[in-house]
């Protein structure tokens, strides 16, 4: 699922797809990472990525959480970027694949 990002109506739009793919991955015990692909001016692209959770231990066992406030964050973060032309979401990965150009 791909969204042109060129409306304030396009992110919110996008926001409200997106976030649901991403919650319905987690529940299912699939994290999704976030792709930043980034076009620079001289037309170098190149790729930056993570996995918006927390691993700092939440119990004495050491177990972590996975808190999807830290998606939603980054997601709303993300797209309110206005150099984030587009946004994809990879349901085989599964990933969010932002593109952000600085041309």
């Amino acid at each position: 699922m791909k969204f042109e990002l060129k409306t304030r109506e396009d992110r919110m739009r996008a926001f409200k797809e997106i976030w649901r793919l991403v919650l319905n991955d987690v529940g299912n015990g699939r994290l999704p990472t976030y792709h930043i692909l980034h076009i620079e001016r001289d037309g170098t692209v190149d790729n930056h990525y993570m996995t918006p959770i927390s691993l700092e231990p939440v119990d004495d066992k050491g177990n972590k959480a996975v808190w999807v406030q830290d998606f939603e964050f980054f997601l709303k973060l993300l797209l309110s970027l206005r150099k984030v032309v587009e946004v994809e979401y990879d349901h085989e990965r599964p990933a969010v694949i932002f593109t952000y150009s600085e041309v």
